[in-house]
């Protein structure tokens, strides 16, 4: 019977391997932690997501009407324009009528974080009532949602996140959540898991001189058994 690192397989674990300094025990603790934090990050980012992507969406509709994925006012980038193609092609695959609210929920966060990128900037005037505080910077805002994307895309892809700072990552997943939404941030603050599992110890470091990030013993005590 194949072992859990071969079910894994080798270049996926070899990561958290290194990290143990080799002790494939450790490494497989590393694992599971690495599937218990993103698991805790799972619940935050879905709310994250669906509060960016029908706030856009309410403040482009209120500006252009519900028609603004087709209409050339928006001045959508062509990598907004593909995006919408590739979304309601697959809705068609699934013999679903891409109904406005459909085409909504399979455009992805790449596509809804665009909006607040360069080439959406003349678009900023209407977007910016959507996030509740002030004093915030398109290019700052850009630079955030960057970071959660990057974020999201390793939890939903399963790979290694515990190099990220966690602690920032997740401070700017439901401050921008707040931002949105008070009533999905105190969704988030009520249900997650976050703080109950995530150390207030590094988890790992990395050597100033060598470069080799290598776990610190301080997280051990938090790590799941084998």
């Amino acid at each position: 019977m194949n072992s859990l690192p071969d079910v894994i397989s080798a270049p996926r674990f070899a990561t958290y391997k290194q990290w143990a300094s080799g002790n494939e025990d450790i490494a497989l603790r590393l694992y599971t932690y690495n599937v218990q934090l993103s698991a805790a990050l799972y619940g935050p980012l879905h709310i994250f997501e669906v509060s960016l992507r029908n706030s856009i969406d309410s403040a482009l509709v209120s500006k252009f009407g519900i028609s603004w994925p087709d209409d050339h006012a928006v001045g959508l980038s062509l990598y907004q324009i593909d995006c919408i193609a590739a979304a309601r092609k697959t809705l068609a695959k699934e013999n679903k009528a891409g109904t406005h609210p459909q085409l909504v929920a399979e455009l992805n966060l790449g596509f809804w974080t665009s909006f607040l990128g360069r080439q959406s900037h003349h678009l900023w005037q209407w977007l910016r009532p959507v996030f509740q505080t002030r004093g915030l910077q398109r290019h700052q805002l850009a630079a955030q949602l960057k970071d959660v994307r990057t974020l999201r895309n390793r939890v939903a892809h399963y790979e290694p996140i515990l190099a990220l700072p966690l602690a920032q990552r997740y401070a700017e997943v439901t401050t921008l959540t707040g931002w949105l939404s008070s009533a999905a941030a105190a969704w988030i603050n009520r249900h997650s898991s976050w703080q109950s599992i995530y150390p207030a110890v590094p988890i790992l470091t990395t050597d100033p001189t060598t470069k080799i990030t290598r776990m610190d013993p301080a997280v051990l005590p938090y790590l799941p058994p084998v």
